[in-house]
Formats: C-alpha cells, sequence, structure tokens
C-alpha cells in the first residue's frame, strides 16, 4: 500500500447521515470526515452528506446527600457511620471469613460474633 495516499486522522470518527440517488431515507455511517465518507460508498456517489451533532450525555440524578439536600456544612461522622454498619453486620452473623480476612490486612481486627 502506498504510504503517501494515507491521511492521518485526528480525532475520533464522526456520526453521519448519508443520503444515495432513489433513496428516500439516510444512511447512518461514520468516518473521520465527508471524503473518507464517499471513500466508504465505493461505486455509490452520496447527493447529500449531513454530519450529526454528538448526543450530549444526561448527568446522572443521585440522591440528595443529608436530609437538606447536597450542601454539607460540617464535616462528615465517620464513627456513627460506621458503628451503623457494624451493627447490621452484626444482625447478618458478621462478616463472611474472606471478608473478615481482607479487613485483616488493612489492619483492621474485627471479631466474627458467634451465631446463636
Amino acid at each position: 500500500m502506498d504510504e503517501s495516499k494515507i491521511k492521518g486522522y485526528n480525532g475520533p470518527p464522526y456520526d453521519y447521515h448519508v443520503w444515495f440517488k432513489n433513496s428516500g431515507k439516510p444512511v447512518y455511517m461514520f468516518g473521520f470526515d465527508e471524503q473518507h465518507i464517499k471513500n466508504q460508498c465505493e461505486n455509490k456517489k452520496p447527493i447529500k452528506i449531513k454530519r450529526l451533532k454528538p448526543k450530549k450525555e444526561k448527568d446522572i440524578e443521585s440522591e440528595p446527600l443529608g436530609p437538606k439536600g447536597a450542601k454539607v456544612g460540617r464535616p462528615a461522622e465517620y464513627e456513627l457511620a460506621f458503628k451503623i454498619l457494624k451493627d447490621w453486620v452484626d444482625s447478618q452473623g458478621g462478616p463472611p471469613e474472606s471478608v473478615r480476612k481482607a479487613i485483616r490486612e488493612h489492619w483492621f481486627d474485627y471479631q466474627k460474633v458467634p451465631k446463636k
């Protein structure tokens, strides 16, 4: 292949709608530019090539933090949160052995609650 004919493309491929003769509906294609789209059409000659605008991604709506929404005016209370978590884990019969070993690797010695 002759390297002088290869054009370097910068950026991602873009979405295009391409209309051909005797077809009412556009064909969805993607390419780097209009010349790249024409090269993909082989023996068909495109009548109209329209680049589509990229769709904007919607922000993920998450649950607001705290009782008054997302405004945080004080530092997090980690001790209270860990106590709530510990109480829930204890109500489930303690953590599984694999989780307990993983916690011990991080210098936390969580005692397994004896099952009744």
